[in-house]
């Protein structure tokens, strides 16, 4: 019974430790927290000024070029994009912690754009 016990309890333990590892056909991690960073940058691109051009005829499709562009900048295919997507949406642990991530970044980066530059100090 002992044994038993002791089996389960390792069981268990490879359980949780397996848990957070990348299969080794999806994008890692860190790299897709770029590509997503990438492609949230593409469509917002794509709302603030495509939509807002009245000579971009087909803005769907001119926003499908862009992101065949981020996965060409990192190397992937639409399909290994869409493959590891579904995987993280598949563990919202994971997918949770990259978009808080992507978040805080765009956070930074906004405070970095919209910081007031420091005033010339006069001389009298």
């Amino acid at each position: 019974m002992t044994r038993f016990i002791y089996i389960l309890f390792y069981c268990f333990v490879l359980s949780c430790a397996n848990k957070n590892k990348i299969p080794s056909d999806i994008i890692p991690k860190n790299e897709m927290q770029k590509v997503l960073w990438d492609m949230i940058q593409a469509d917002q691109f794509s709302k603030q000024f495509l939509l807002k051009d009245s000579a971009k005829k087909n803005v769907h499709e001119e926003t499908m070029q862009m992101y065949s562009q981020v996965f060409q900048i990192h190397h992937i295919t639409k399909e290994e994009f869409q493959k590891s997507y579904q995987f993280y949406v598949s563990r919202p642990d994971i997918l949770k912690l990259m978009f808080d991530s992507l978040s805080a970044q765009g956070n930074r980066r906004m405070q970095e754009v919209y910081q007031p530059s420091p005033q010339p100090k006069k001389t009298k």
